[in-house]
């Protein structure tokens, strides 16, 4: 029998759980559109971050929370790595086609649990920019400095020039001042990077802990604010604005009191932040502006037509003159 330190080792790429977790998503009735994926490996553990949308209305809380377990419990079950972290993004909201719309009742968020404020960018170009910066700059050097301990050749022209030229610069010079200037510059730039969670398009959903996490994107969250005050009547246009604090909502009002439209609108705005389950919900701001056909009152309605009886001959009676 082979000793177990010579049996060798099967590690499974991070592409290759990305896949697997886009697969498992997939299979699941609640995502909806393209699915996309991105892992981390550390040994045996494993954390997945998955971007899809979901169909709405619908309680998104509960349809997210399902999408992510089975996401974590499958991909576990077909890579034998332990998944610990589950993130899902929701870049999108669908409506589905021909459908009718019948809002379901959302549950309370959970209590008790630790729920972040904002999901943690990696800031995965500016380090990789810097990590390039410093390492080529350490790299001619070393190559340099190598080239003639080593072999005995002449200075680079170019680390000559610059010994040259920082002995010869007095520090008051402009240059120097404005060199200076640019290096703290980037210096509390990349300080305000490390300090800043980023990703401020993304607002967390309440209810779920720091390590399975699911925010929704600010398209996702203008979507449903835009279909619930369209359901207002007399409404015909929306445009939805969605920032970090504040939700701006634009409607154009064809007929009906305006008073009661803009209660209403308001309400239907609220309502549809409400079951999205945010973290920090934003606050709404409403302007109801009237179109140039606008009609106080709401258009009366049709005459019903009543239909013609077809005789048992299957030829309609003739009209009289």
């Amino acid at each position: 029998m082979i000793p177990a330190a010579a049996r060798g080792t099967t590690t499974v790429s991070a592409r290759a759980v990305a896949r697997i977790a886009q697969q498992a998503a997939t299979e699941t009735p609640n995502a909806v559109g393209t699915v996309r994926g991105t892992a981390t490996v550390r040994g045996q553990r494993a954390e997945v971050s998955v971007r899809l949308g979901l169909p709405w209305p619908a309680d998104l809380g509960r349809r997210a929370g399902e999408v992510q377990r089975h996401v974590a419990s499958r991909t576990g079950e077909l890579t034998g790595l332990s998944v610990r972290m589950a993130r899902l993004r929701v870049a999108r909201l669908q409506r589905p086609a021909g459908s009718t719309v019948a809002f379901e009742t959302t549950a309370p968020a959970a209590r008790g649990r630790r729920v972040p404020r904002r999901w943690w960018s990696a800031r995965s170009t500016p380090v990789v920019v810097t990590a390039l910066l410093g390492a080529s700059a350490a790299g001619l050097l070393t190559a340099d400095m190598a080239s003639v301990h080593l072999f005995g050749n002449a200075p680079a022209t170019w680390r000559t020039g610059l010994v040259d030229g920082l002995a010869t610069t007095s520090p008051a010079d402009g240059s120097v001042t404005v060199a200076a200037a640019a290096m703290a510059v980037a210096g509390l730039w990349l300080l305000l990077l490390a300090c800043t969670p980023g990703l401020r398009k993304r607002h967390v959903v309440a209810g779920f802990g720091a390590g399975r996490s699911i925010a929704l994107d600010r398209a996702a969250v203008a979507s449903v604010v835009r279909d619930r005050v369209l359901d207002t009547d007399g409404v015909d246009s929306v445009r939805v604005r969605v920032g970090r604090r504040r939700v701006r909502v634009r409607a154009d009002l064809a007929f009906g009191d305006r008073a009661a439209a803009r209660e209403q609108a308001g309400a239907a705005a609220r309502d549809a932040l409400a079951d999205c389950r945010l973290n920090r919900p934003p606050r709404v701001a409403l302007r109801l502006r009237t179109t140039g056909v606008w009609d106080p009152a709401p258009p009366a309605p049709g005459p019903v037509p009543v239909p013609v009886p077809v005789p048992a001959g299957g030829t309609e009676p003739e009209e009289s003159p």
